[in-house]
Parts: structure tokens; sequence; C-alpha cells
């Protein structure tokens, strides 16, 4: 009980977290007049996928290579399974032209050739900083192909000094709990783990992935029923993206993390994550839009692939 009130208490923080962290580095970014796609790919997927960084590197450091590792893979079905479904479902979420041509193949690239890491037993470090790199080069060309999105236009929101330094201090708390909710999440991960006598792993790719990708769920969900579909589609992938580069990237930095206890299993997240991705480019292609019967798609794959690890 102890153990499930302390990944109860992890999952508040770290989307209490998240929340402050978007709302403050939204609001920050409008500021200086970043258009809603590039936010939407750049900070808030960035934000929303702040849980997982804070529990992929905790685990990393712990020895829990798995629930790092199962932590970002099973978040990335989440995110396009139920994330982008439910979204979908709520209201069509409509395509920007740009997005299709540059960021989801990118995505799906990366999801190919990402498991090639796996093959030698372990990510290491050489592995994690070139992932890492990749990771802040697409940011560095996001914000530099701003200009070249029909969103360009995006005045800056002017704001007095008592609204910057509020942003500010919601993004500073909002780190704050990430890292003590993370804490909380993967030392009651791996202890509910061992009792229940399931491997790390699984327990990475469930419980812990959906739970921190809450995030992800409520502001592209919202961001769905506003008519914000910039932000709601490139929230999802802009996050999965990072959570690949960036988080695996900076966890295996840290720490190399061993896959060889999870094999064969982690080549059915890998394939998981490789047909998520894939999926979406024909979705999004048909009438620039995704819409409600592909959202449902999503979802009815998810919970198919939930099923498969289980039983």
């Amino acid at each position: 009980m102890v153990y499930w009130l302390g990944i109860l208490l992890g999952f508040a923080a770290l989307v209490g977290g998240a929340d402050l962290l978007v709302r403050g580095a939204s609001k920050i970014a409008r500021g200086f007049g970043v258009p809603p796609i590039v936010i939407g790919l750049t900070l808030v997927a960035y934000g929303t996928s702040a849980p997982e960084l804070a529990t992929s590197t905790t685990a990393a450091l712990r020895d829990s290579g798995a629930i790092a590792i199962g932590n970002v893979l099973g978040s990335n079905i989440f995110n396009i399974g139920i994330v982008l479904g439910l979204s979908a479902l709520m209201r069509p979420v409509a395509v920007e032209h740009t997005l299709v041509k540059r960021e989801v193949p990118l995505l799906v690239g990366i999801s190919l050739l990402f498991p090639l890491f796996f093959l030698d037993g372990a990510m290491v470090r050489w592995e994690g900083a070139l992932a890492l790199a990749a990771g802040i080069a697409f940011t560095w060309w996001c914000l530099k192909t701003a200009k070249a999105r029909k969103s360009e236009q995006a005045a800056p929101v002017k704001m007095t000094p008592w609204l910057w330094a509020l942003n500010v201090g919601y993004v500073v708390a909002g780190i704050v709990a990430l890292i003590f909710g993370a804490d909380w999440l993967v030392e009651g991960a791996k202890v509910l783990a061992a009792k229940a006598g399931v491997t790390e792993r699984i327990i990475g790719v469930t419980i812990v992935a959906a739970g921190t990708s809450l995030p992800e769920l409520a502001t592209s969900v919202v961001a769905a029923l506003k008519k914000e579909s910039d932000i709601a589609l490139g929230n999802v992938i802009g996050s999965n993206i990072f959570n690949l580069l960036v988080i695996l990237g900076a966890a295996s930095l840290l720490k190399p993390l061993s896959t060889a206890s999870s094999v064969p299993g982690l080549w059915y997240d890998c394939l998981g994550g490789i047909i998520m991705a894939a999926l979406v480019l024909p979705f999004a292609r048909t009438g620039m839009k995704i819409n409600r019967w592909e959202g449902f798609i999503f979802i009815v794959l998810y919970i198919g692939y939930i099923f498969f690890l289980l039983t």
C-alpha cells in the first residue's frame, strides 16, 4: 500500500509539474512571438515529456534500464494510440502539410533506426551522446525553419514584468515537482514489479509509460477541443521524437542502459512504436486531417498491444 501511494503521489507530482512547466514555457514562447506549431513541436512537446525525462534518467541512475527504456517506448505507443487517438475521436485533428513532409517521416525514420542501438545488449554512452546531439539539432532545425511555416505570422504577446516573473516561476516549480515525482514513481514501480512477479520492462511499458504520458493526453485533448490542432498533433510528434533522441540519449549518457534482460520483449515494443508512427502518415494524408474513425483505430491498436503484453 505504501508503494502504491508513492506511485500515485509520483503521478500527481509529475502531472502537476508538467502542467506548470508547459503553462510557463508556452506563455514565455508566445511572449517572443514563436509560432504555435513550433511551440507544439518543441516547448509544449518537451514540457509534457518532462515526466518521461525525469523518470527515465532517475531509473538509469538506479540501475533500472528496463524501466528507463520501457517508459520511453511505451510512452511513444501511448502517445499515438491513446493521446492522438482520443484527440481525433473528440474532434478531427487538422494536419499541417509541412508536418507530413518533415516531422512525421523523421519520427518514422528514427523509430526504424533506433533499435540498432540495442543490438549489442546495451545503449552505451557514445550512442546516448549521438542521440542527444541529434535531438538538439532537431530543436535548432525547428526554430530555424519556423519562418517557412504558414503559422509563422505570430506577433509577440506583450507581458508585464510581473507576468514574465510569474511564468518563470511556473517553469522552476514545475521542474522541482518533476524531480520529486520521478523519484517516488521509479522507487514505487521497482518494488511493485518485484512483489507482483513481473519484469520491470512490463511495469515501465504499461503503468509508468501511461502515467508519465498523462500530461500529453491532457494537453492534446484540450488543444483539439479548442481547435488548436497545431499544438495537439505537434505535441504528440514532438514528444515522441524528444523521447527517443533526448530522453534515452540523456539517460544512457548518465549510465549505460542494459537491454539484455528485456529481450525479446524489447523488440515487440520497438515494433509497436514503428507501426504506430508509420500509420500516422497515411492517416494524416487522407484529407490532411486525422478523422474520428482513424482515431478509433489507434485506440483499438493500443488496447490490442496491451492485451498482447499481458497475455
